[in-house]
């Protein structure tokens, strides 16, 4: 099996690592690489000494894309710069590739309804890479929610923070995507639209938005660093507010998801592994001690060549992706024009 990567930073080695755990010398590596840098990471993102990324892994490195499709790749792993999703991703579909495509799906709608199509004519699974759907807080979450123990709800409070400055210690955070603008940076789709896609799953797609988000620090960046975003979800029964809170700035990182009911209220704390729930006067506790943060890039990566072999995808449809990608511009609109968003205002 020939599997292409596009983007071989740290999150495209941690996907290789994971593809060549479980495959070994089945995968045969290729790469369409710009820069080209050698240094490799380990699953705690360290800088590994004196290992050498393509010849660790024995990668065929291509300096252009069309020449490395040329090749005939099965699969291709998008984990490029965001900007460069979409015009990557209908590369590798056009060539016949399934693609994974690492989130967000893109930093804006242009060419996302072209992808879909392309991808559809050609019978092709885009599967999105949201990996804390498969974080088992966030799994108890959605099961402790569907049973109706928690009642009518009343509200969601969901949270991610981080420092910016220390969050790639390996480089300078300035000269990452992240920090950049023209590369589809900033804390809104890059860490709260992982809370926008698993909240979406829970609880569906909310109706409108109101936010507020920009740069509200010193750092020399040109991105967003905090975002405020209110969604409002309409459901049958009753409706209620989502509040998600993003921020490039603490330390130690936060990141959760608290829903309040009539009945109680349940907590999923990502960072912890710790699931909490208080229903009437008993309070429990249900801890994950043997959870590693690689076992949800594990899991997406098994879903997705299931998804490659059977042809049926349940999780993480690129139709998944656009959802999360729809409330994240919403928010967008939003924050610039000062006024509450309709999720049926942001159109492919």
């Amino acid at each position: 099996m020939k599997i292409l990567m596009i983007g071989l930073g740290s999150i495209g080695q941690r996907h290789l690592r994971n593809i060549k755990a479980q495959f070994g010398d089945q995968a045969e590596i290729l790469a369409y690489r710009v820069r080209g840098l050698q240094q490799t990471f380990s699953d705690t993102m360290q800088i590994r000494e004196n290992c050498l990324l393509e010849e660790e892994f024995g990668i065929h490195r291509f300096s252009d894309i069309d020449q490395a499709l040329a090749e005939g790749p099965e699969v291709a792993y998008i984990t490029n710069i965001t900007s460069q999703h979409i015009p990557c991703a209908m590369k590798a579909v056009q060539a016949g590739c399934h693609v994974f495509l690492e989130k967000p799906v893109s930093d804006s709608l242009s060419g996302v309804s072209e992808l879909l199509n392309a991808a559809e004519c050609a019978g092709k699974t885009v599967f999105v890479g949201f990996q804390n759907r498969y974080h088992p807080c966030i799994r108890r979450m959605k099961e402790f929610v569907a049973s109706g123990r928690l009642g009518k709800i009343i509200t969601v409070q969901a949270e991610v923070g981080e420092r910016l400055t220390t969050m790639h210690s390996y480089e300078d955070y300035r000269g990452t995507y992240m920090a950049r603008r023209d590369q589809g940076g900033g804390v809104l789709m890059n860490q709260q639209i992982h809370e926008l896609d698993y909240l979406q799953w829970i609880f569906g797609i909310p109706a409108k938005v109101i936010s507020f988000n920009g740069k509200n620090s010193s750092l020399p960046i040109d991105v967003d660093d905090y975002c405020d975003s209110i969604y409002w979800v309409e459901g049958t029964a009753h409706s209620f507010p989502i509040y998600v809170h993003a921020d490039f700035f603490q330390s130690p990182p936060s990141r959760f998801c608290k829903v309040i009911g009539e009945s109680g209220w349940a907590l999923a704390d990502l960072i912890h592994a710790v699931f909490k729930t208080s229903i009437g006067d008993e309070v429990r506790q249900e801890a994950f001690p043997d959870f590693q943060r690689n076992h949800m890039f594990i899991d997406e990566m098994n879903d997705f060549f299931t998804s490659v072999q059977t042809g049926k995808q349940d999780m993480l449809s690129l139709e998944d992706g656009i959802v999360s990608l729809k409330m994240a511009c919403a928010a967008k609109k939003s924050s610039a024009e000062g006024r509450i968003v309709f999720m049926d205002e942001v159109c492919l």
